[in-house]
């Protein structure tokens, strides 16, 4: 079940006729929330910072990078950083038990491996606690619908009927985490409209190809 500034979340939609448009409702109306669409602001306001990474140091932080189709659940006792890159129509997730730290971050590119995705991400985060509550951070994709698609002057008229990889997925995302009964804190949304720039032509880019946590034993 998702959460969003600490309430459960609902469309409030009872005519719903199908997994797809479900979906699609609970996207459409996450990416409009106040909450999420702040945080999406700050993050696209946040300053590149840069890590290096040299064996030389004295203390030398550990890394665990995350490639495409690809999952890595981490103890903050044991590793510093975890990120992933190279995402276009791909999506970061990030989940993180707020009680033991842990964290999990996957880097997904299909809708059909999300199911099984979560499950195996959550395997170790949740360890069997159904009340755990859960921070979760969804990165990447963007509006990479064809030009005729790409013009509604909503978000619901924009993807209602949209075209393209991310779209799919992101939809995939959220009514799975919606369907479960974990405890789903949304903390960030910054996906297709919310990270996507456009050329003096009008082509579609992503703004953020990747990411990477700061993983604390009091934080990320």
């Amino acid at each position: 079940m998702i959460f969003v500034g600490g309430l459960p979340f609902s469309t409030n939609n009872s005519s719903w006729s199908s997994s797809s448009s479900q979906g699609s409702d609970i996207l459409v109306a996450l990416l409009e929330h106040p909450v999420l669409v702040s945080a999406s602001h700050s993050f696209k306001s946040m300053e590149e910072t840069k890590v290096s990474v040299s064996s030389e140091t004295p203390s030398p932080s550990k890394y665990v990078y995350v490639f495409q189709r690809e999952y890595a659940t981490v103890d903050p006792a044991l590793v510093d950083y975890v990120g992933t890159d190279e995402a276009t129509t791909c999506v970061g997730l990030v989940i993180r038990n707020r009680r033991n730290r842990m964290t999990s971050i996957a880097h997904m590119d299909n809708p059909e491996i999300v199911d099984i995705g979560l499950c195996q991400m959550l395997s170790l985060v949740v360890d069997h606690d159904l009340d755990a509550e859960l921070d979760v951070y969804l990165i990447g994709g963007f509006d990479d619908a064809s030009p005729n698609h790409a013009n509604g002057t909503t978000i619901s008229e924009c993807y209602s009927d949209m075209d393209g990889y991310s779209l799919p997925l992101c939809r995939k995302l959220v009514d799975t985490l919606q369907r479960r009964q974990e405890k789903f804190h949304v903390q960030t949304l910054h996906v297709l409209g919310h990270n996507t720039k456009r050329d003096s032509q009008g082509n579609a880019y992503p703004i953020f190809h990747g990411f990477l946590c700061k993983i604390l034993l009091n934080g990320i």
